[in-house]
């Protein structure tokens, strides 16, 4: 099965890389289906539902690395997953990855958005302190709000669109901008992210 598509369309704001049409439809539609009807998640949050993948340990996703890896330039795999949004509400929160190259994908198709100023990504430029901890750039959403709000640095605004694939510095401070999303099963919100190289640890 053919992964990437050829007639990709690629979009630089500055060291953050847009790519438009990232996926076939094929391989599109597989991942929205099998994180659709999964009936196993690894991690369950208050709107979200979680399924990881690590290297070797999925066929699909190691795949979808190796033709990353041979197609733009970006370090070793390290591991991915999948979010699944049961419901509308202010999705992942301000956070920062381990990781030197953040890719997220929008699996859902555009027709399944309710709010087209919704859904998308807010990235910072602005790595956190050295001497923080996991714990701090990870999951205490509050401090990292109030570190960036220090810095005085306005978000690039990457809105919501199907097949749409990100590239930045996972270091960076990044969130969703919010999720809203029409009724319905099929509509709901699907992200897909992998990580590359190691960051921050």
């Amino acid at each position: 099965m053919k992964i990437l598509n050829d007639d990709c369309v690629i979009t630089n704001h500055e060291d953050i890389k847009v790519v438009d049409n990232f996926f076939t439809k094929e391989c599109l539609e597989i991942l929205k289906i099998r994180v659709l009807y999964s009936k196993y998640f690894d991690q369950k949050y208050s709107s979200y539902l979680a399924i990881d993948y690590f290297p070797t340990q999925d066929y699909l996703t190691d795949l979808i690395a190796s033709e990353i890896n041979n197609k733009f330039d970006v370090p070793e795999f390290q591991r991915a997953w999948s979010f699944l949004y049961t419901k509308n509400k202010s999705g992942v929160g301000l956070h920062c990855d381990p990781s030197v190259i953040n890719l997220n994908i929008w699996v859902s198709s555009n027709e399944s958005v309710l709010n087209p100023e919704k859904n998308g990504l807010h990235i910072y430029k602005v790595i956190p302190p050295k001497k923080w901890t996991r714990e701090d750039w990870n999951n205490n959403s509050e401090k990292s709000l109030e570190y960036v709000r220090s810095k005085n640095v306005e978000p690039v605004k990457i809105n919501y669109k199907s097949n749409r694939a990100i590239f930045f510095n996972g270091a960076y401070f990044h969130k969703t901008n919010e999720v809203s999303m029409k009724k319905g099963f099929e509509n709901r919100r699907i992200s897909y992210t992998l990580l590359f190289g190691n960051n921050l640890e």
